[in-house]
């Protein structure tokens, strides 16, 4: 079996493994996908594109966060690609995802990194509305796309595994609630929420292809 083939099948035997796993915490979550990969040294000669999806404040940082380190690698977030003000058009927020810039996010970071080539890319300051001066991605074998969005066509194509982050309402109620003012609060109800919902609609998310990782209802760490 050649080298790419052998990938290919660990991949294939993990897809198949975490589709039909019982629910996992997301503190479990790295470990099982860790430990779920066997011959994990030789598959990481390959650059592997994960993607961790999910409502906001379901603790997709912090897991994407986890994963990094357990992978030694890298991540990127969708919420650095918002598309600028200008373009935040009735026509464009109408169509799902439009939020994102996701072809942005795919020339810049996805196909660079997929095609073996540095990352240099521009994050986005939504609150100053600029792009910040370009940066290079540390070179990784493995980058974590965290964020929702990150399962528009332009990205998930590219995905070798796509993770998909479910957490009751009342603990990503309590996080807002938390971290952001009333103003801002309001805003995530009235504009966000509703965009991200359409967005998970209209591309039935979490599809079959998607890990999806339960959140225990007693947990209480934020994203």
């Amino acid at each position: 079996m050649t080298d790419e083939a052998f990938e290919r099948e660990i991949l294939r035997r993990l897809k198949a493994r975490c589709l039909h796993a019982p629910a996992l915490q997301p503190e479990d979550a790295v470990k099982f996908v860790f430990q779920s990969m066997p011959g994990v040294g030789h598959l990481l000669s390959v650059r592997l594109l994960i993607t961790l999806d999910g409502p906001c404040a379901s603790g997709k940082t912090t897991l994407a966060g986890k994963l990094a380190r357990a992978f030694r690698g890298q991540v990127v977030h969708t919420d650095d690609f918002v598309i600028p003000h200008a373009r935040k058009t009735p026509e464009r927020l109408a169509v799902p995802g439009g939020n994102c810039d996701a072809e942005r996010l795919a020339e810049e970071v996805v196909i660079p990194f997929k095609s073996g080539l540095p990352v240099r890319y521009r994050r986005y300051d939504c609150r100053r509305d600029v792009l910040l001066p370009e940066e290079e991605l540390p070179d990784t074998k493995v980058l974590v796309l965290e964020g929702s969005y990150c399962n528009l066509p332009a990205l998930r194509k590219h995905a070798d595994l796509r993770l998909f982050l479910d957490t009751p309402g009342e603990i990503r109620e309590a996080r807002l609630l938390a971290r952001e003012s009333a103003a801002s609060m309001q805003r995530f109800r009235d504009l966000w929420i509703p965009l991200e919902n359409a967005y998970f609609e209209a591309y039935r998310l979490p599809d079959e292809d998607c890990i999806v990782i339960h959140a225990d209802p007693a947990e209480t760490g934020v994203s």
